[in-house]
């Protein structure tokens, strides 16, 4: 969020100057002040350093990431603008003083003529402090020219006002992994195990799509007719073994409420007992085999032909879980199917014939990718609804310098960065802020609208707009753009829930 949140420091310093600025003349600290400088058009001159500075934010922040001069630039303009604010309160704070202070015009105005904050050598310091603030900031402008930043105008977000964008559900986007579904679906039907309860895991890096084919498989219909009990848990970093229990109880719709820690494992052990259960534990990290034995032994006891279907970019989890677990290694999408997603994403349906010029630049983009369907996702999303003068400012620029995704995830980084750097910077707000909150958290949209238009995020055009229905819009865009992802919806098709997969909330992380 250091881009986002400096834009928006900046817009509120150029609010408070105008504000000052738009002072009538008579007001008391500028009545004041002019006895030494011209007040108003030293605020003018700040205001309009500002407004240039502003202008090549959007460019410090993409080359910050590799440019440490960029970082240092940034830092000291955080700093300056944080000094502007201060003596705009200072200025301001005197002047409301004035307006409450009691007694008539004449006897004000000796109380305040000679109070310690006013005397003239305090009308001296704020006069000069004007001035030292036009220095640097013109200063940190003539380096900007020296880092070679590219001024943008004033970016708008990309949300027609009344309806908003539409988003396909996860599971329409799923394109390649018909094969990967038949296999995994084999292996949990099947009951030709030695052992009543089975593992099987789904591995593969970051991205792939291993909890989109895992959710895939769960909401078939023969697997949802042949398992008494399926139960999803998302585990993520912590392997809290009283946390999970209480998650599986939660799924199972058993109220673990007033039972202590100590009853959770007999309970969990008392559900799962004499039935064949699925339970899914999405995004496994655990790799130490004692802490797994504490959960896994309470596990046991189920119906012959129980499995356990784990989700991890760990070889190592899956052996921890269980030395005889099917792993399952996902790959990345092959050229054809890789395309076929992109197409899915960047266009609307019965629209997704191109010329030949944005089809070379698709593929090329498509390429970098490397076949993972995330990172596919967020270049298709980022190209929705754009005109072919608008694909041609992509060729050869960022993306296409990318290096060959490897396992270490780090190419998929960029991938998505690219994306994130052509986000408006509002949304840019409200996508780092969800970094606040844990990986696998459940986001309740109309209580993170509200944390939104709270922190201030959400800004109306006209002045009249409702900031909630316009945080609304945001979150369309950013689930349109990839950037979150529909948990659950309304019998309406409205969304009610959110999440973020571990890559973007990695990136919201990097950003914030």
């Amino acid at each position: 969020m250091a881009e986002a949140a400096l834009f928006s420091l900046a817009t509120d310093t150029l609010k408070s100057l105008a504000t000052e600025i738009a002072k009538p003349a008579g007001s008391f600290v500028f009545r004041q002040i002019k006895l030494l400088c011209s007040a108003k058009d030293g605020l003018r001159s700040l205001e309009h350093t500002v407004q240039a500075i502003r202008a090549v934010l959007l460019d410090a922040e993409k080359q910050q990431w590799d440019k440490e001069q960029v970082k240092l630039w940034l830092k000291r303009l955080k700093d300056v603008l944080y000094d502007v604010q201060d003596l705009l309160d200072d200025v301001a704070t005197e002047d409301l003083r004035r307006k409450v202070t009691p007694g008539n015009k004449m006897s004000k105005s000796v109380r305040i003529f000679f109070s310690k904050s006013n005397q003239l050598a305090q009308r001296l310091k704020v006069a000069n402090k004007i001035q030292e603030l036009r220095k640097t900031l013109d200063e940190i402008e003539k380096d900007s020219n020296l880092l070679n930043l590219e001024r943008h105008p004033e970016e708008t977000v990309a949300i027609g006002r009344g309806k908003k964008p539409e988003h396909p559900s996860p599971d329409e986007k799923i394109i390649g992994r018909e094969e990967d579904k038949k296999k995994i679906k084999q292996l949990l039907l099947s009951s030709s195990s030695s052992q009543s309860l089975s593992f099987v895991a789904i591995f593969g890096k970051g991205g792939l799509g291993k909890t989109a084919l895992a959710r895939l498989v769960y909401n078939d219909g023969e697997v949802r007719q042949h398992f008494e009990l399926k139960m999803w848990v998302c585990v993520s970093d912590v392997f809290d073994v009283n946390s999970i229990i209480k998650d599986i109880l939660k799924k199972a719709k058993i109220d673990c409420q007033g039972h202590d820690d100590e009853d959770l494992p007999s309970l969990l052990r008392e559900t799962l007992g004499r039935k064949k259960y699925l339970l899914v534990l999405d995004d496994l990290w655990n790799e130490d085999r004692y802490e797994w034995s504490k959960l896994g032994d309470w596990l046991e006891g189920g119906q012959w032909g129980s499995k356990i279907l784990v989700t991890t970019r760990s070889h190592e989890v899956a052996k921890v879980t269980n030395a005889k677990s099917v792993i399952h290694d996902l790959r990345g999408l092959s050229e054809d199917e890789s395309w076929n997603l992109f197409k899915k994403n960047a266009f609307e349906e019965g629209e997704e014939s191109l010329d030949s010029e944005q089809e070379k630049i698709g593929r090329d983009l498509v390429k970098k990718c490397a076949g993972v369907p995330l990172a596919i996702r967020t270049i298709g999303s980022f190209f929705y609804g754009k005109k072919k003068v608008e694909w041609l400012r992509y060729e050869g620029r960022e993306l296409l310098e990318i290096p060959k995704i490897d396992e270490k995830d780090d190419g998929i980084m960029k991938v998505l960065k690219f994306s994130y750097n052509h986000l408006p910077s509002r949304l840019k707000h409200c996508f780092a802020y969800c970094s606040l909150f844990p990986k696998d958290y459940v986001y309740d949209k109309e209580r993170m609208i509200h944390f939104w238009v709270a922190q201030g995020f959400i800004e109306s055009r006209n002045g009249e707009d409702n900031l909630e229905e316009v945080a609304d819009m945001y979150l369309s865009e950013l689930l349109c753009r990839s950037f979150l992802d529909v948990d659950e919806k309304g019998d309406h098709g409205e969304v009610l829930t959110f999440q973020m997969h571990d890559l973007m909330h990695d990136l919201a992380q990097k950003v914030a």
